[in-house]
């Protein structure tokens, strides 16, 4: 099944946002061809639409077949029956627009899909987290999907859950307490970082084809507040491996709680140390959002020739993106991880990707969201 048709479901059941979406503060090895695939259950023959009549315009079958193919798919769910069942996400950080994006999307798909959704905002501490996974236990929560802020204190709480009947599954993270989750779903963050400086690298690559070796100066955005966060932008560094026009000229860390606010700060600080600056690599969407409002705001740069690249595909950065295309933004790229988490964590829930989930660990993929290639994932 192709990616277009994933997207098909996906926008179908993110009516909230128009679908608009790895740890700690947003990001999620390459997933195994498998991923490319939604498993569907056979119809049974009452469920098989009667034959058009044969006199039925051309047009009007092809019309007819793309919405059939659209329904295929929302319905691909070969699992349980989720209905009335509940639902809740322990959030890393509400204050952060990607988390409040990311609740946004998971309230429409699972209420779309008959299921009751509660969010908890760990606000960034892992003792508000411990106890928000508590009261979840004491709601009687059938699934918990947990973002966690640390996964060295989380595991004692999730063991309890899941003892108490919850199904978990973890995003970003792989605890080292396999008793403590059902499932985890995880991308490498490296190799987040990776794909975002090879996508910078071709754009540099497109846009200046004649500069000569280390001209094209890039400044980085990141952030070290955990294992993931410090891989994830090992990998932005490579970026100097994938071109030789490129060279990383300054950096500043930023934290998730400093939000867009700091990523425009430091953007700024950077514009003003470095007036022949080109790129902008961010660590997430904040930072990202932050860093393309610095540039345009800067009269003195010339738009057409500056870049801004970022991970994650929350709707305002979905946004930006599209709008780069025409000049009204700088965000020229983004990384989408995995196929969706609202429709990811749903089919790993009922069960239909069990298949896909090997020593309880669920791996995604790293899909390089460009303004050519959105519209391939994320249809009008």
């Amino acid at each position: 099944m192709t990616k277009k048709i994933v997207a098909v479901l996906l926008a179908f059941g993110l009516t909230l946002s128009l679908m608009a979406c790895g740890n700690s503060a947003g990001a999620q090895t390459g997933a195994s061809d498998e991923a490319e695939e939604v498993r569907t259950e056979p119809a049974d023959e009452a469920d098989v639409p009667e034959a058009q009549p044969e006199e039925q315009p051309a047009e009007s079958e092809g019309e007819e077949a793309a919405q059939d193919a659209a329904k295929a798919v929302e319905n691909a769910s070969g699992g349980a029956d989720l209905t009335g069942k509940k639902v809740g996400f322990s959030a890393l950080m509400m204050s952060s627009e990607f988390f409040t994006d990311m609740s946004n999307q998971m309230e429409a798909y699972f209420t779309e899909h008959g299921m009751e959704y509660s969010v908890a905002d760990a606000n960034g501490n892992a003792q508000t987290q411990i106890q928000t996974v508590e009261n979840f236990v004491s709601m009687g929560m059938d699934y918990i999907i947990c973002f966690v802020v640390d996964a060295s204190s989380i595991s004692d709480s999730l063991i309890k859950a899941r003892e108490g009947g919850a199904f978990i599954i973890v995003i970003g993270t792989v605890l080292d307490n396999k008793d403590a989750y059902d499932v985890c779903i995880s991308i490498s963050q490296k190799e987040s970082g990776v794909t975002e400086a090879k996508m910078a690298a071709e754009w540099i690559d497109a846009t200046f084809p004649d500069a000569e070796d280390g001209s094209i100066e890039v400044g980085l955005l990141t952030n070290s507040e955990n294992e993931d966060a410090v891989a994830r932008c090992d990998g932005l560094r490579e970026i100097e491996n994938f071109t030789s026009k490129a060279k990383i000229v300054e950096e500043h860390e930023t934290t998730q709680a400093e939000g867009a606010a700091a990523g425009q700060t430091y953007a700024e600080m950077m514009l003003m140390n470095n007036p022949d600056l080109k790129v902008i690599l961010t660590y997430g969407t904040d930072q990202g959002q932050g860093a393309n409002e610095a540039v345009m705001k800067d009269s003195s740069i010339n738009s057409e020739e500056f870049a801004v690249f970022t991970v994650d595909t929350a709707e305002f950065i979905r946004n930006k993106v599209k709008e780069s295309a025409e000049g009204a933004s700088v965000l020229r790229g983004t990384v989408m991880l995995g196929e969706g988490t609202p429709m990811t964590c749903y089919y790993l829930m009922d069960g239909t990707w069990s298949e896909r989930v090997k020593d309880k660990v669920y791996s995604e993929e790293c899909i390089m969201i460009t303004p050519e290639t959105i519209s391939e994932y994320f249809p009008e």
